[in-house]
């Protein structure tokens, strides 16, 4: 029976709470005008990407019209290269990029508009199309699905079989026979297989064939998500503009398409994160319930993706300026876009130029879009605001994030509803330039859609990224009913409008909150009372000092006099250059101009025409108690008053505590009227303390305990941020940020770094939603230790002895630890070209073509390393910076991309593999001649060294210099101390096995004993190497490593020694790179002369220089019978062989020879399949050409036989086992002997090789693999005698010895050792041949994946 529960459970759930609008004055102002819901209104959301399938998102109010009309990924992301052309055989077959066949079926073949019947091929990795946690469910449910049963399956399959070897063959592995031992060795191998695709499958990525080609209705672009070749079974789509369709790749994966450049270019659009779908739902969100809607819910929206999934989702300059330009090409063809939303950003160094804000600016000023941006979640410290809105023109509305009470209660569950209030995180005024950020706040949290990829129908997300729709979606319902109502507008106009109308909260933080919440209401009424205002098309430009920036902020010292400030204010037309200029030339206005507080003072009256004016601001702050002061300079219309200001100059002036007393430790405690010194916490209270940071300090120590009476273990959580700004640097540069728990019991201790002599805010907030009222007492102690000489953590080896000149704030203990973690390599561009990008993706209206600078760089990993790579005249620059692009991408020798970096890539380490890379840089601008300044920019390769290098310290030069007694700790009073750093000797650097050519090795330098100060006083540190002898001959793939193969190590030793090496004498048939082109990648083991070092002048004791001369003779024959065609190396082996009838070498050549020219190098599996393909396929006429070939091919591999036992019965094998089996060889000659049984037991093994495989493949030919397993066991137990099966001399023909006995799991091995050390499409073909023919079809198509991934066949597009 049920219980009535009713009166107790509350019935109604606050829904309108989930997407608040009530705050703002949306519900009254859809109320009062309903038809002004957004109609006729576009909203460009500038994020991660929009799913038009998302609940809300699918239609506007009418249920019909679709609602996301555009979808563009401007990151490059999605990019497929279409530019290869291939028309279709008679049965409709194509090949793929990925390798494989593609079939086309008639109906496709029909609808195909090209008047060649041709279609275009590329291939797409939809590795980085979604989110890193969607990939591991896509892969997750991928392996649930069709791997984990037949997987476990054959792993349980392959165990059994080795326990039931064991059985039948008890005893140690180790002492079985040798045929008993390979037939292990297979069980073993075959299990090892499946063990390491088991863990290789989550980093599996995969790729598909992309097909294009036009049709009566546009492009229609096919998928091939069967990974079979079945287009007609696979996923068509149609270009979104046209069709607006959106596809799933998968249960998770939806994607539209675009396509460029007359096809040349396939856009796949995905999304890089759920954010942009959450922002879009907020802005504009159509819902059946009315309560759960977006602000505009009849508004449109174009999704512009400039989040990068290649980098995970961080947006790129390349990405901002397409899709402004994207932006820019609809307005001008009259499909107008009114509203940006941005909820992305980052932090710039400065903010008064930069090629970004610049193309921003002009995109409302003049195409007249307005721009609204999230001000950032860096709070609660000041000048915090992002980029944007923090831009070089105030010309973006910047949002803060607020939360109400009822926002408390549906989104958050919280127990307790608190007053409405900003969040403790979102970012705070004054910009670094005095400029205003945050121009209102509004909600900035909401649940509601996210995209179906989720799985999930709606998410909690806040933010700043939240606020902003909310603004954007306001400022939409304005700009319907400016529409509706035939009312011009201008960006100006309505960010004047919502400004002066906001709501001012007296009890919130006001350098959170702009101008105040935004009341959509009253701004509608102010821009319909003012419609008529002369200054709705206009702005005012207003630029403080020579450095044009935006307001007036003193953060620099004590402020003890007054300061003036130039300002220049300048009246500006929206799009100006198209102004009427009898506009321009009756255009004045008479200002009154009023500061807000006594200490601004400027002129009263400003008659202002249209042109520059230029007012001074005096700025007196010698009354100022410590503590941040703000005031505003506000110029209103002397005939329209109530309008309000037209422009603002914005002031804040820092005056800061500063320590007096520092002979002691300094401590800086806030001031109180408590008894126990505490200040009071509500939820969201801030206490800012400026405070001067003494002169040597480098770290602080702040100390809180809650001092209520019991409390116990009730803990407060507070919110610490401390902030020093920096010359020309972000405010991200030196500040800690950290959530921490205090009680009474026990004292919360931080530590974090300062500079000294510059302000320090200490920011200290309880979290926004930590109930209760707490007593806080806490204390800021300072300490320092740190080297007062010039370039003191700048270390040069070629000035030998490093002095520091050590100081303290206050007696400290130091223990100096130095640490060299990274070797930095200089890479200079071997190539830097520029070319014009795409003629209709990256041109500016009207015709401001973009060029891009592409800048190759190679890169040879010697072994195994983590690697960051960075341009450091670009790097940790994006909005500020010059131009617009600075990506580059990593790719291996086969062309498969590794890694991606861009504006913040030199702390971001990859792992990299032994082999040869290339970075490809590419550097944007409209502006050809800047990009040609750039020609010449170096990258720099930084290596994590594998085991740091330590540096030791000494107090005294002359013990420095021998190496004598070493410093270690002391306490540092007033004096200063020395400590001296001697050279790294050129041992450590060899052992260090530093990567060739490096410039410098990098690291951290710490003083303090203290632990705490030990973690926090770390100063970065260079060691700058001498630069190697010799002269690179090029970048090329050595980074600039010497000419001959001396290691950096070696040319250390030759500088420490005065003397040159000896380079190795190198015969000519051994660099030839005919050699490495055999048939079966055995290469030749030349004789090497017993006077290699001697001039071939120079007679050799006991030769006549006949003799010699005929030696030299051979030898040089020889080298030239692989490298002749066929018959001329059949006739200088003739010859040889005539002259010289024992040297064996001829023999090797002309198999090496015949190998090349007759027979494809090809690997057993594909070797049988290419077989029984050619004698089981084609016409008549065919084959007979084909049995051709195969006699052809058979008669190779008979001559290959012959003259290999040519060289092994030659040989005299019992004399080397004879001497192999010696334990000591105690001749005077040994060496010598040594070398000439070393090249008579590598001949051997080759020759037994060569042989083996030449009777596998006429064994394939004749089809008797089984016939010829004693033959091939003879061979194989000849080669085990000397090496191990898996050498590299003998691996090819051990890999056939494996098919022969059908031992899958010793090919697997073998081929895996062969990728080890060469990674080829051949060799993955061949794994999954194995895989086949052991019947792992699940395992085989993971390395079919594998294989389409690692060779594409062109470098990827930026």
């Amino acid at each position: 029976m049920a219980s009535d529960l009713s009166g107790i459970v509350e019935s109604s759930f606050p829904t309108g709470a989930l997407v608040p609008k009530a705050e703002t004055g949306v519900l009254n102002f859809l109320q009062k005008y309903p038809e002004y819901d957004g109609r006729d209104v576009t909203i460009a959301i500038f994020d991660s990407g929009v799913d038009p399938r998302a609940t809300g998102l699918e239609t506007l109010c009418d249920g019909k019209t679709l609602k996301v009309i555009e979808r563009f990924d401007c990151s490059g992301c999605g990019d497929v290269d279409m530019s290869k052309k291939v028309t279709p055989d008679e049965k409709g077959n194509i090949k793929g990029l990925s390798g494989r066949t593609l079939k086309l079926s008639p109906e496709l073949i029909g609808l195909n508009t090209d008047q060649d019947g041709a279609v275009r091929v590329g291939i797409k990795s939809f590795h980085d199309l979604v989110p890193s946690k969607i990939r591991d469910n896509i892969v997750a449910q991928a392996k649930l699905k069709s791997w984990d049963k037949p997987h476990k399956t054959a792993t349980a399959n392959a165990s059994r079989k080795i326990v039931e070897f064991e059985a039948q063959n008890p005893g140690e592995a180790s002492k079985l026979l040798w045929d008993k031992k390979i037939v292990k060795e297979n069980l073993d191998f075959e299990l090892e297989m499946l063990n390491s695709y088991e863990k290789l499958y989550n980093d599996i990525k995969t790729s598909y064939d992309c097909v294009l080609f036009p049709t009566e209705k546009g492009w229609l672009t096919i998928i091939d998500t069967t990974e079979q070749g079945q287009l007609e079974e696979a996923l068509r789509i149609g270009e979104f503009t046209n069709t607006h369709e959106t596809k799933n790749v998968n249960d998770f994966l939806s994607i539209s398409v675009n396509v460029h450049d007359d096809g040349n270019v396939l856009e796949v659009v995905g999304m890089c994160s759920p954010h942009g779908t959450h922002v879009a739902s907020i802005a504009s969100g159509n819902h059946s319930s009315r309560d759960i809607d977006g602000v505009a819910p009849n508004a449109k929206i174009v999704s512009i993706t400039i989040g990068d999934g290649r980098l995970g989702s961080m947006e790129t300059g390349s990405a901002l300026v397409r899709g402004i330009m994207k932006v820019m090409e609809l307005c001008r063809e009259g499909r107008r876009i009114d509203v940006i939303n941005m909820s992305y950003g980052e932090h710039s160094n400065w903010s008064n130029s930069g090629r970004v804000g610049e193309l921003m600016n002009e995109m409302v000023n003049k195409y007249g879009v307005v721009w609204v941006a999230s001000a950032g979640n860096h709070g609660p410290a000041l000048s915090t605001v992002g980029t944007p809105p923090d831009i070089s023109q105030p010309s973006l509305i910047g949002v803060g994030a607020y939360v109400s009470p009822q926002m408390m209660e549906a989104e958050y569950a919280m127990r307790e509803k608190l007053p409405g209030n900003v969040y403790t995180w979102t970012s705070r005024d004054p910009c670094i330039d005095g400029g205003q950020g945050v121009t209102v706040c509004a909600p900035g949290g909401a649940i509601t859609s996210v995209p179906q990829f989720t799985m999930s129908k709606s998410q909690l997300m806040n933010g700043t990224s939240m606020a902003a729709p909310h603004v954007a979606g306001a400022v939409a319902l304005l700009i319907s009913g400016l529409k509706q109502q035939n009312i011009e507008y201008s960006p100006y106009s309505i960010k004047r409008a919502i400004s002066v109308t906001a709501t001012k909260l007296g009890y919130v933080d006001p350098y959170a909150q702009g101008h105040g919440l935004l009341n959509v209401e009253k701004a509608f009424e102010h821009l319909v009372e003012h419609r008529q205002s002369k200054d709705n098309m206009l702005r005012f430009s207003v630029r403080v000092g020579p450095n044009h920036e935006k307001g007036i902020h003193l953060r620099e010292g004590v402020q003890r006099k007054f300061a003036d400030f130039n300002v220049n204010i300048e009246p500006v037309f929206f799009n100006d250059k198209e102004a009427d200029p009898k506009d321009k030339f009756n255009f004045n206005v008479r200002l009154s101009l009023i500061p807000s507080q006594s200490w601004v003072q400027c002129g009263s009256f400003l008659d202002l025409s249209y042109g520059t004016r230029s007012i001074v601001v005096r700025i007196d702050p010698t009354s100022l108690q410590p503590g941040v002061h703000s005031a505003v300079v506000k110029a209103y219309d002397t005939e329209c008053v109530q309008k309000g200001p037209l422009f603002e100059i914005p002031v804040t002036v820092v005056q800061p505590h500063v320590l007096e007393n520092v002979e002691n430790t300094p401590v800086y405690e806030p001031a109180s009227n408590r008894a126990d010194k505490s200040v009071e916490f509500q939820p969201n209270t801030i206490q800012r303390d400026f405070i001067l940071v003494p002169d040597k300090a480098t770290w602080a120590v702040l100390r809180m305990r809650i001092t209520d009476p019991n409390r116990g273990n009730d803990i407060g959580k507070f919110f610490l941020h401390t902030n020093q700004l920096l010359p020309h640097k972000s405010c991200r540069k030196l500040e800690t940020m950290k959530i921490i728990g205090v009680n009474s019991e026990f004292e919360a201790t931080t530590t974090f770094p300062v500079k000294a002599n510059k302000i320090l805010e200490l920011c200290i907030a309880k979290y926004w939603s930590n109930h209760g009222q707490s007593h806080l007492k806490y204390s800021l102690e300072f300490h320092g230790v740190a080297a007062h000489n010039p370039n003191a953590y700048v270390m040069h080896a070629g000035r030998g002895i490093h002095q520091l000149e050590i100081g303290a704030l206050v007696a400290e203990e130091i223990q100096p630890l130095l640490q060299l973690k990274t070797a930095a390599i200089i890479l200079r561009p071997s190539e830097a070209k520029i070319s014009p990008l795409s003629a209709t993706r990256d041109v500016i209206p009207e015709g401001r073509q973009i060029y891009q600078n592409l800048l190759v760089y190679n890169l040879n990993v010697s072994k195994a390393a983590e690697v960051a790579l960075y341009a450091p005249i670009f790097n940790d620059l994006l909005y500020e910076s010059e131009f617009e692009s600075q990506m580059w991408m990593l790719f291996d020798v086969n062309k498969s991309l590794v890694a991606t970096g861009d504006a913040h890539s030199h702390t971001f380490f990859t792992k990299l593999e032994k082999g040869e890379y290339t970075v490809r840089l590419q550097i944007r601008h409209e502006k050809r001649e800047l990009l040609e300044k750039i020609a010449e920019a170096n990258l720099i390769a930084a290596y994590k060294l594998p085991n740091m290098l330590s540096l030791d310290f000494y107090d005294s030069y002359n013990q420095c210099i021998i190496s004598g007694r070493k410093f270690t700790t002391a306490k540092i009073r007033e004096a200063n101390k020395m400590l001296y750093i001697a050279p790294i000797a050129q041992e450590r650097l060899t052992k260090a096995n530093l990567p060739a050519q490096c410039a410098w090795l990098g690291g951290n330098l710490v003083f303090p004993k203290d632990e705490a100060g030990r973690r926090i006083a770390v100063h970065q540190f260079t060691y700058v190497l001498n630069p190697a002898e010799k002269k690179s001959t090029s970048n090329g793939a050595s980074n600039g490593a010497s000419s001959n193969s001396a290691t950096p190590a070696a040319a250390a030793a030759v500088a420490a020694n005065g003397a040159k090496p000896k380079s190795l004498a190198t015969s000519q048939a051994v660099t030839n790179p005919a050699n490495s082109a055999s048939g079966d990648g055995v290469s030749v083991q030349n004789d090497v002369p017993a006077n290699a070092g001697a001039t071939p002048s120079s007679p050799q004791k006991g030769k006549t220089s006949a003799d010699d001369y005929a030696e030299s003779l051979r030898d040089f024959q020889c080298t030239h019978i692989a490298k002749c065609e066929l018959e001329k190396a059949e006739k200088i082996y003739q010859e040889v062989v005539a002259a010289h009838p024992k040297h064996l070498q001829a023999h090797l050549q002309l198999i090496q020879n015949i190998e090349s020219s007759e027979l494809k190098s090809q690997l057993p599996l594909t070797f049988a399949a290419t077989i029984q393909k050619k004698c089981t396929e084609g016409d008549d006429a065919s084959v007979d050409k084909q049995r051709d070939e195969l006699q052809k091919q058979r008669a190779a591999l008979e001559r290959i036989v012959k003259l290999a036992d040519l060289v092994i019965g030659q040989t005299d094998e019992d004399a080397l086992l004879s001497f192999y089996g010696l334990k000591n060889d105690t001749r005077p000659d040994a060496s010598k002997i040594k070398t000439n049984m070393d090249k008579q037991r590598n001949n051997l093994i080759e020759a037994l090789s060569k042989k083996g495989i030449a009777v596998a493949k006429l064994s394939v030919l004749d089809d008797n693999v089984k016939d010829s397993v004693s033959k091939l066991n003879d061979v194989y137990t000849e080669i085990i005698k000397f090496v191990d099966a898996n050498d590299s001399k003998a691996i090819q023909f051990s890999i056939w010895h494996a098919y022969a006995h059908s031992h899958y799991g010793r090919m697997y091995k073998y081929v895996s050792k062969l990728i080890e050390d060469k990674r080829t499409r051949e060799n993955f073909e061949e794994l999954a041949a194995i895989n086949n023919a052991l019947g792992f079809e699940h395992t085989k198509i993971v390395i079919d994946r594998m294989t389409v991934s690692n060779f594409p066949s062109t470098f990827r597009l930026f």
